[in-house]
């Protein structure tokens, strides 16, 4: 019988740069940002009834900069005989993902799911017993990897470039999760075209698209996901709130978010990113003008 094993990617909000030496806030873009990063789809799935491995899981990331400048992103699956988190990955402690695919089929990546297995298996040994309880329960609850990203605009300035790691989950499951998406932000009750006015305080409210909230088998039974937001915004405006989350199944919550408008005309992009808590990751960009 072989080992059952699913590989998600679960959105951890990833370690970002430190701020700047004037306080950035988390919503401000005055650098490379990475906002998201996407996997499709966000779990690579392996039946447990069936062992058919799964097909290749793509990475993309919602990269910004202040002036709009083309930024390029590399990934790497880290290697688990060093620290995810000491800079060299992707580098030296790190399995290149060409074209941003993770797959199974390369036998480094392979390499690296043998390791974290082997880190893992609650029998001590080098390969784990897919009849043991403990080692099916480790798998249903998942088994990390790391997923390293670079992302520059080629100016080779601290500015220019971020690193940071995304966590990914090996486990086991025959339900799936999929990313949810948003398909509109509203101001006034309709869709955020502009403009808007100069220095006022304006609310932005999410739309979510059906279905993005997935019913999951939790701990304790049945579990909606409560979906969270975290709000971006260029130029020289302020967000208000940076996170915000639905309510769902009598637990609270409010998906908008306030914006201070600039105090003088410009054009500005407005972004929306959307987690579902258990790897699933969408955005929405919307551009408009402030002022007249």
């Amino acid at each position: 019988m072989r080992a059952r094993v699913f590989i998600t990617l679960a959105a951890v909000l990833g370690a970002s740069l430190g701020c700047g030496p004037d306080f950035e806030l988390q919503s401000e873009i005055r650098r490379v940002r990475v906002l998201g990063i996407r996997a499709e789809p966000p779990e690579l799935v392996l039946n447990p009834d069936t062992g058919e491995l799964p097909g290749p899981v793509s990475f993309s990331a919602l990269a910004v900069t202040p002036d709009a400048r083309p930024v390029t992103v590399t990934y790497a699956l880290c290697r688990l005989d060093g620290n995810p988190y000491d800079g060299r990955c992707p580098g030296e402690a790190g399995v290149a993902l060409q074209g941003g695919v993770l797959s199974l089929q390369d036998p480094q990546v392979q390499a690296v799911l043998a390791q974290a297995l082997t880190a893992a298996n609650p029998n001590g040994g080098p390969t784990p017993d897919p009849n043991d309880p403990r080692t099916r329960e480790a798998l249903e609850k998942g088994i990390p990897l790391f997923v390293g990203y670079e992302a520059s605009d080629g100016s080779g300035t601290p500015e220019g470039v971020e690193r940071g790691i995304r966590q990914v989950l090996v486990r086991s499951t025959t339900a799936p999760n999929h990313n949810p998406a948003v398909a509109d932000i509203l101001w006034n009750d309709a869709p955020l075209v502009g403009p808007l006015p100069v220095d006022a305080e304006v609310v932005f409210r999410p739309v979510l698209t059906q279905g993005s909230a997935e019913v999951y088998a939790a701990e304790d039974g049945p579990r909606t996901e409560q979906v969270f937001y975290s709000w971006f915004a260029s130029g020289d405006g302020e967000v208000k709130e940076f996170r915000s989350q639905e309510p769902v199944d009598g637990r609270p919550g409010d998906p908008t978010s306030k914006y201070e408008t600039p105090d003088k005309a410009q054009r500005i992009s407005v972004w929306v990113v959307v987690r579902d808590g258990r790897g699933g990751v969408g955005w929405l960009q919307r551009d408009v003008d402030v002022g007249p």
